[in-house]
């Protein structure tokens, strides 16, 4: 290609540059505009018992147990809106940035898929105790949220995390990115 051979009209002057920014803040305020980055999504289904009434005959004349089939999803990830501007460096074409840690973004249940799946009574207890199903379902949450952490999720979450903080600074023009 002719122009090519020519060093002042060459690649420099018609090639189209990515545009770079250059300035720790303005990286910052960049990443920092993703907020809550949520990298991963857990579902989970767990079985949870509750039980009321005291002893094993409170139990069996006026007591209450329900079975909860739960459903439900905890999101993970970094929340970005606490990155600061020593969090992050920028040295030529190298940005070295240090990440808030991934934490539990939010817990739910899946209304559609949680239900009470067994509820016995005690003889004489004809009014059923909601806030045993209330108490049933939160110990769900509980559960899930467990089960996920157990699970590493944390883990994958700051590793999901760096991937796509890595690839958006790099398309801000930015050779390589680091992580402390």
């Amino acid at each position: 290609d002719f122009m090519a051979r020519i060093p002042v009209f060459g690649p420099f002057l018609f090639e189209e540059q990515p545009p770079r920014t250059t300035t720790g803040p303005v990286v910052v305020e960049g990443i920092q505009d993703l907020d809550q980055l949520a990298t991963v999504r857990w579902e989970e289904s767990v079985i949870i018992t509750r039980k009321s009434g005291g002893t094993e005959l409170e139990q069996l004349v006026a007591g209450e147990e329900v079975t909860v089939v739960a459903a439900g999803d905890v999101e993970a990830g970094v929340n970005l809106a606490d990155l600061g501007r020593d969090d992050v460096r920028v040295d030529g074409e190298m940005v070295t940035i240090r990440l808030p840690e991934p934490e539990i973004l939010s817990v739910s249940l899946d209304e559609d898929e949680t239900r009470v799946y067994d509820r016995d009574f005690g003889l004489l207890n004809v009014r059923p105790d909601d806030a045993l199903v209330e108490e049933a379902r939160a110990a769900a949450v509980d559960r899930i949220e467990e089960t996920a952490r157990d699970e590493d999720i944390l883990d994958e979450a700051g590793q999901n995390a760096e991937n796509s903080i890595r690839a958006f600074v790099t398309s801000l023009g930015f050779e390589e990115v680091r992580f402390e």
